[in-house]
């Protein structure tokens, strides 16, 4: 082969792999994911690197505790994540599948959690959950230090009063 089409060949290459970039890259730029809980109480949107883009809540959140309304937002952020990352994978894996770079990639995918939220109270029902940040939860406040004895060497007392 002469050196003229080991050339041509070359940049024809190169032009090609540029295409195939081009196209991941807006692939990559449309992906991302919009999920909505089971109960529909809570919808989010995810880029494509995971970063929440938008929250929305339906009247039926207003029934939930504080509680069941944290854990749903985060399950249904963690699912839309997952969702996502998975999507990136996939428009990555035709070029980079079978690679150290694409176990990479895979390796930051999260792993769900098969954790449902607690069921809502029954109508008239009061209920009262225990959180993370309930006042009942904190220690019990360290005793204040004595104030040392006076320091009787020079007669003035303690110059820390």
């Amino acid at each position: 082969m002469n050196p003229e089409q080991m050339i041509a060949d070359l940049e024809s290459k190169a032009q090609q792999l540029q295409q195939r970039s081009h196209q991941m890259q807006e692939q990559i730029q449309h992906a991302g994911s919009t999920i909505t809980s089971p109960n529909e109480a809570v919808t989010v949107k995810i880029a494509p690197n995971g970063a929440l883009q938008h929250i929305e809540f339906s009247p039926v959140a207003m029934r939930l505790t504080h509680v069941q309304l944290s854990q749903l937002v985060m399950q249904t952020v963690q699912k839309a994540q997952i969702q996502a990352a998975e999507q990136v994978a996939s428009i990555v894996e035709p070029e980079f599948g079978g690679t150290e770079a694409m176990d990479f990639l895979r390796s930051f995918i999260p792993q769900p959690e098969e954790e449902e939220p607690p069921p809502p109270p029954e109508e008239g029902q009061v209920m009262r959950e225990v959180s993370w940040n309930d006042p009942a939860q904190k220690p019990a406040p360290r005793p204040r230090p004595q104030r040392p004895a006076d320091d009787d060497e020079d007669g003035f007392g303690s110059v820390l009063r």
